[in-house]
């Protein structure tokens, strides 16, 4: 499954952060909310993603 996150490096022309795969996608929970932290495929930057609890479940497997 391809995720796709904002990320804050690779940018468009008006310098908003654009729509990039996640590479790795390590999934965590802390007070009872999902995220997902992983590597930008086109740049190797950091990104970040909140999940519900039904895709959380989805990576985790």
């Amino acid at each position: 499954m391809d995720m796709k996150a904002l990320c804050m490096r690779c940018r468009d022309a008006k310098n908003k952060p654009t729509m990039q795969v996640m590479l790795d996608p390590k999934v965590t929970e802390k007070n009872n909310r999902y995220s997902a932290k992983g590597k930008c495929a086109k740049c190797g930057g950091n990104m970040f993603k909140f999940l519900s609890k039904e895709d959380a479940g989805k990576l985790k497997k």
